[in-house]
Parts: structure tokens; sequence; C-alpha cells
């Protein structure tokens, strides 16, 4: 296999930030040395736990972040750490790194100086807001990055407060910028020899996010329209359109009821004798919820709302599956609603060997992965390993810049490893 980073090395001096984009770094063929504290990372202590041990080796929040990288330990904010840094960064393509703005500055290590001494290098720092602006200071969080870029207002009803997302959201698209703008700032490094520095706003990307789901923000900038929170359904301004349908034992989702494949799903109603007014006014067979091009009809709210109703009362008839059975035989946009556990034994998931097992020596156990959220055919992204134990590749990393088992050990000793 040809790897796409190889031979790339990438430092990884990241929170929960940017974790994930050291990961991707890692699984497209960089060696990705994961940088931590000698009391480990923060997210070493961030549960769930395997097998509900609270130890540093059993975050499976770590597993997940970390997989396919080396560890080291180094203390930096003492002057052997500092030393030791500086060396590990001679020889890296790239520093990511999710310090607070000036952090480094204050500890000495300058990335505009740094990268005077090596001018390939790039460097990426992810953070809540950016380097500068007033806001480069404030602290933040996953749920902070959701509230201030305008994403957060966004989940729940429509008559409720905003609701908060199970899943974080803020810190994954962060680290995904992060590793996108890291691979093409590589890539320039290598066709012109000169580094650059990457400033990725945790805010400024969920900002940009919303422009593509439905141009939330060109709603509001072009046509003054401000699309706010609408429950199972997509507030259009002029009509929601409810998508989330409940059905016996689960739920699915319906890109839209009205459309061209809205009349097919009348004819299966009127098989079962569920179309009712639908049936008896062919202007329905048109109905749009958009600007009606020739020939169609253009339904309001109350209409919607009626349709749905009658629909919904449909599909309490059958199973998910049954649903997604009827789906496919005739072509409707109507899907199943899923859970992890739906997903695990999922034949098409399998079938593209999305799901990676991973063995941990250390817990005697096999892991199962989220795999790789792209294929490539020629360079494939694929897990390469577990998450470093913590300390794990101490020895091997520094001994490639010449630290002798007998420094390590006084390194060790003194708390700098």
């Amino acid at each position: 296999m040809v790897d796409a980073l190889s031979p790339y090395r990438v430092l990884d001096l990241t929170t929960e930030i940017g974790q994930y984009a050291g990961r991707c770094f890692a699984e497209m063929g960089a060696e990705v040395i994961k940088v931590e504290p000698p009391s480990g990372d923060a997210v070493r202590r961030i549960g769930p736990f395997f097998h509900d041990e609270a130890l540093p080796d059993r975050s499976l929040l770590w597993f997940v972040l970390n997989a396919s990288k080396k560890g080291i330990t180094l203390d930096i904010e003492q002057p052997d750490g500092r030393a030791l840094l500086r060396k590990l960064i001679a020889r890296s393509d790239l520093v990511l790194e999710s310090y607070p703005p000036g952090y480094l500055q204050r500890l000495g290590i300058d990335q505009e100086a740094l990268r005077r001494e090596h001018p390939k290098l790039v460097w990426v720092s992810v953070t809540g807001f950016g380097q500068d602006g007033p806001y480069r200071d404030y602290k933040w969080s996953d749920i902070v990055g959701q509230a201030l870029g305008g994403l957060l207002y966004l989940w729940g009803e429509a008559d409720k407060p905003p609701a908060l997302p199970r899943a974080a959201q803020g810190y994954y698209q962060a680290s995904m910028a992060a590793a996108l703008s890291g691979m093409v700032a590589l890539r320039h490094a290598r066709r012109t020899g000169r580094g650059q520095f990457a400033d990725v706003s945790m805010q400024e990307v969920i900002t940009f996010v919303l422009a593509g789901p439905g141009g939330t923000t060109g709603y509001w900038s072009q046509q003054g329209m401000n699309i706010t929170r609408s429950g199972p359904g997509i507030n259009l301004g002029h009509l929601i359109s409810r998508t989330i349908y409940p059905c016996r034992g689960g739920y699915v989702a319906v890109s839209t009821l009205f459309g061209p494949h809205f009349p097919r799903l009348l004819d299966l109603m009127q098989k079962d004798n569920a179309a009712g007014f639908l049936a008896t006014d062919p202007k329905w067979r048109s109905a749009t919820r958009f600007a009606p091009l020739p020939g169609q009809w253009r339904c309001e709210q109350a209409d919607a709302d009626a349709a749905e109703g009658l629909f919904s009362e449909w599909l309490m008839r059958y199973t998910r599956d049954e649903i997604m059975a009827l789906a496919g035989e005739h072509e409707l946009m109507i899907f199943p609603v899923l859970n992890v556990p739906d997903n695990l034994p999922s034949e098409h998931l399998k079938a593209r060997g999305y799901w990676q097992r991973l063995e941990h020596e250390d817990l005697g156990a096999t892991i199962t992965y989220p795999g790789p959220p792209l294929k490539l055919s020629a360079t494939p992204w694929r897990v390469r390993g577990r998450a470093p134990l913590l300390g794990e590749h101490n020895a091997e990393v520094f001994g490639e810049i010449g630290v002798s088992k007998g420094e390590l050990e006084k390194l060790r000793a003194a708390g700098v490893v």
C-alpha cells in the first residue's frame, strides 16, 4: 500500500479540540507523535472507560481520538522539557497544537522564530476563537463553540430553548478543518519549500458549516430570513416541513414529503385505504413546498400539516424494516433513523469494511473502532493501531534525538518525561 502522507512527521500537542486531527494525519500515513504531560493528557480522564475502570489507559474517548499515533510524555514547562521539544520540532514537518493564544510564546516557544529556523515547517493552531480578535483569550468548550458559532440555536423544538446535542460537534468539526488546513499547507511546502501558519478557529469553522447545510447563513444575508429551531422538521421560513416520523418500533426520516415521488407514495397509501382526502383531489399529485413550477401546486402550512397527519398514521402500520423495503422497491426518499446498536451489525457498512477491530494486548481484548470517513483507492485511509499507553514510545522517540537510556531515567526522575 502507498500512504498519502508518508514520510511526514507530525508533532501532536493538542487537547480534545484537536486530537482527531492528529488521528487523521496518522491514518493517512504520517508518523504522528502525541505529546502529553507526564501525568497524562486530560482526555485520559474522560469516560466512559473500558469495563468502567477509571484508569489513564482505559478511556474510550482516548482510544478513539488517538488511535494510530505514537505517544510520549514531556513537561514543556520545565527548561529541559522545552529543550527536548525544540529538538522534536526540528525533526518534524508539522506541529499541531491547541494551547491558548500566547501560552507557548510565554514559555519561549515562538512559532514564527521556529519557522524561520525551519522554513518548511507547517504550524497548525486550533483554538476556540483564533489567535487574535476580542475573543482570543476567552475560555472555550465544545458547547461554547456551538453556541457562538450559531449551531446550538438550531437544535431542539421551535417553542422551546435550544437543546444540547448528545454528541460533541464543535471540537470535531474544528479538528477536521485543522487536518484539512495542515494537509494543504504540507502540499504547499513541498512545492515551494516554505511552510506556513494555519490559525483554525472553532467558532469560524462552525459558522462556515452553517453556510452549507440548507444555506442557513445565506437565508439571512440574502433574504433577511432567520432559520431557527423546527423540531422534527425543516424550517423553510414560509413553511415547516416535517422530516422525522414515528413508525412501529422506531422512527423514519423523509427527505421531503412532497416532490416527484409523492404520487408513488399516494398510490401505496391508497392500496391501504389510508390516503383519505389526498386521493380525492388531484392537486396533491403536483404538490410542492417551494415556489411552484408550471403545473405544480404550492401547499401552505395548514395543507402540509393535514397531509403529514395522514402520512404519519399510515407509517404506524409498518416497522422500520418494512418501510425500508417499500422505499427501496418504489424509489421513495424514506429511511430508518438508526442508532449505534443498529449500525454496528449493518450489512452495508460490513460490506464496505467500515468498522475496524483492533487488538489491545494490554487489555486482553479486541475493540471495534469507527473506520475512516472516506475511501481512497490508491492511498487508503486506515486505522493503524490502538492509542498509545502513557509514555509508551518515550525510549524510541527520545532515543532518535540522542537521549540515552540513562539520561531518560534521569529525566523521568526529575518529572520532565
